[in-house]
Parts: structure tokens; C-alpha cells; sequence
């Protein structure tokens, strides 16, 4: 029976009043709103019933993230450790725009595009998902050289994190749209060491049940 050697526990930071107006962040930091912090108060108390605690937490250096990584951190005395291969995919002149607000600059058929296929229909100025999915990847392996066993906590956003998903799960990087991460959410993925070597399982998705 294969056994777990290296455990990726990814959470998408709470809400935002951003979130809530339909506005799109990228990199534009926006802070948690009252019901983003509580969100963080129970994913925190979600990892806290881990059988075994975990040996870092990583995220994003936007503020949100943070926010809810240092929450997770505070019961195991860990230090959150930052770095910008994990932000949000870049939005470029979209970020802070609704979709009305995007049609009104006459990008309705872009905004259109975007939403059909992302990986080939970007905002203008925006990071391509080729380049999130490359410091993403970059980051976990940074990460697993660093903690090659045991559980690490990586705290990031709804579109950039669905690349670590894709990645583990060999689908190509167009399949990144068709994942959903809800505010708050965990996901898991493991590295286990069977009869065949070892292998990348996806174990768990946008698993909200602590919000409940």
C-alpha cells in the first residue's frame, strides 16, 4: 500500500469586498472583509484537528493571503513566509473593473473570449497563464527542496493556485479554467511512494465543509 511522504495543503484566501462585487483583483491588494477574517478563523481551525501538525506555511505577498496564512500559523508559533511566485495571475488593466465595466471600455468580445478560453484570450497587459503556472511550479518545487517530507500549507488565490492542481493531476494548462476554488477553500496533494514508484495524487478539492 502506498503511504503519504509529502503533503500540500492549498488554501485560497477569504473574501474580499472585492470578491463579493465581482471585480477583478490579480495583483491589486485588497484586504480581507470582516466575513474573509472568520473564513480564516476556520480553515484555521480546520487545520488545527491535522494529526500531525504542519512544518511551514507559505503565501503570497498580497495581503489577503497573508492575512489568512498568518492566522493559520498563530496555533503551531510558525512565521509565514512570503514570496511573490505565489500571487494571483496579473490582470492587467482589468483588475479593479467589473465585467459591465469591462464591456463599457468596449472589450465585450475580449471579455467574451477571456471567459470561453482564458489560456489564449488575456486582459490587456495581463500575465499570460503560462507564466503563473511556471513560479507556481517554481515555488513548490522550491518548497519540497526545502521540506521534502511532511505537510507544508501554502496559502495563495483562486487562479493561480488551480496551476498546482493541473500540474499534480498531468492536465494540460487549459484545463485551469474548468477548476473552481471557493473563498477559503482546501485542497490537497501528496506525493506517495508505492509498488510503482512515486506518484502525485490530487486527494482532496475546494473542500469548504469548516464553513458549514
Amino acid at each position: 500500500m502506498a503511504t503519504a511522504g509529502w503533503r500540500l495543503y492549498l488554501v485560497r484566501h477569504g473574501v474580499t469586498e472585492w470578491n463579493k462585487a465581482m471585480r477583478f483583483q490579480g495583483h491589486t491588494d485588497i484586504p480581507l472583509d470582516e466575513e474573509g477574517r472568520e473564513q480564516a478563523r476556520r480553515i484555521a481551525a480546520r487545520l488545527g484537528q491535522l494529526s500531525e501538525p504542519p512544518l511551514a506555511v507559505y503565501s503570497s505577498d498580497l495581503g489577503r493571503a497573508i492575512a489568512t496564512a498568518q492566522t493559520i500559523a498563530a496555533p503551531y508559533g510558525l512565521t509565514v513566509q512570503t514570496t511573490p511566485l505565489l500571487r494571483e495571475t496579473s490582470l492587467g488593466e482589468w483588475e479593479g473593473l467589473t465585467r459591465t465595466e469591462i464591456e463599457a471600455r468596449g472589450e465585450s468580445e475580449l471579455l467574451k473570449g477571456y471567459v470561453q478560453n482564458s489560456h489564449l484570450n488575456r486582459p490587456p497587459g495581463g500575465e499570460t497563464l503560462e507564466s503563473a503556472w511556471e513560479r507556481m511550479t517554481q515555488a513548490v518545487t522550491l518548497i519540497q527542496e526545502q521540506y521534502p517530507s511532511g505537510g507544508v500549507v501554502i496559502v495563495g488565490h483562486g487562479g493561480s493556485l488551480r496551476a498546482l492542481i493541473c500540474d499534480a493531476l498531468d492536465a494540460p494548462i487549459s484545463s485551469m479554467r474548468r477548476i473552481w476554488l471557493a473563498n477559503a477553500s482546501l485542497s490537497i496533494i501528496e506525493d506517495h511512494e508505492g509498488v510503482i514508484g512515486r506518484v502525485r495524487r490530487l486527494t482532496l478539492l475546494n473542500d469548504i465543509s469548516h464553513l458549514d
